[in-house]
């Protein structure tokens, strides 16, 4: 039960992350003022004056990434030090490997009834 707690925070803690990582995004794609309004179409002078710099967005980005990671890896570090992860645990998972030569092929469970039922649906 304690760890539905712990759970529940790291999920709140990963999901205020992603909003401040996608925050300068959302910032710099609002209009800093009031567009014109546009009688007739004109492509090179529209595309002359567009400009945006991308610069603080990748700053903003790189470093709520490596503030992330600061965080977490912390968080890592200080669970490895009060014993969260054992050596040699109590439990290991029900894991076998099994060569291809034991799988199971055609003659190992034999020959179907003759009044099975087709699932495959040979009655088209």
């Amino acid at each position: 039960m304690k760890t539905l707690p712990l759970r529940l925070g790291l999920f709140t803690v990963i999901a205020l992350i992603t909003v401040a990582a996608a925050l300068p995004a959302v910032a710099a794609e609002a209009p800093r003022e009031p567009a014109p309004i546009v009688r007739s179409w004109q492509p090179f002078e529209a595309a002359a004056g567009a400009h945006s710099d991308i610069k603080p967005m990748v700053f903003w980005s790189i470093a709520t990434i490596a503030g992330a990671a600061t965080v977490f890896g912390t968080l890592y570090l200080f669970k490895r030090r009060i014993g969260g992860f054992p050596e040699n645990p109590s439990w290991v998972a029900p894991i076998t490997i099994m060569p291809s030569k034991n799988f199971a092929d055609e003659g190992t469970f034999g020959d179907a009834p003759a009044d099975a039922h087709d699932a495959h649906g040979a009655h088209h």
